[in-house]
């Protein structure tokens, strides 16, 4: 027999393995969210990301975060409710549009009888109320829709 056969791949520690595309992206994540949280400062954390990007194994990218806590302080975690049903999303998302559409017509309603009140000041007369031929219809279609989303 030969003693100078091939003995198998060489032993390498964990530390020295090549690191990858993933294990950069999770340094990168972390190095954004120190930043966030004001742990680097922005010089600090360009040069973070730069060798980040260029880091070959493992303990070049532990040596980018050694000084980080470990993740993010997180809040308490808080009793979820119960996932909703689909008819239940429906009916929380139709409100949620037409509370938009309430609070966008207000807004537009307002900002209209303002600028009529301000012509009639200014004119020292009453000036036609043309603001109700924009409220008035589009709050109609408001009403109309409220109405018929409650009856379903």
């Amino acid at each position: 027999m030969d003693e100078t056969a091939d003995p198998g791949p060489p032993h390498v520690r964990p530390e020295d393995m090549r690191a990858g595309d993933v294990d950069r992206e999770q340094v990168l994540d972390r190095l954004r969210i120190a930043h966030a949280e004001g742990r680097l400062d922005l010089d600090e954390f360009d040069e973070r990301i730069t060798s980040t990007l260029a880091a070959r194994t493992y303990a070049d990218l532990r040596a980018l975060t050694v000084d980080l806590p470990g993740q993010p302080p997180s809040p308490p975690a808080a009793t979820t409710p119960p996932e909703p049903g689909p008819l239940q999303d429906l009916d929380a998302l139709q409100e949620r549009d037409l509370r938009g559409a309430v609070i966008g017509w207000a807004g537009a309603s307002v900002t209209t009888i303002a600028i009529w009140a301000m012509s009639c000041i200014a004119t020292a007369s009453f000036v036609y109320p043309w603001w109700i031929w924009v409220a008035g219809p589009w709050g109609l279609v408001l009403l109309s829709s409220w109405v018929r989303d409650r009856r379903q």
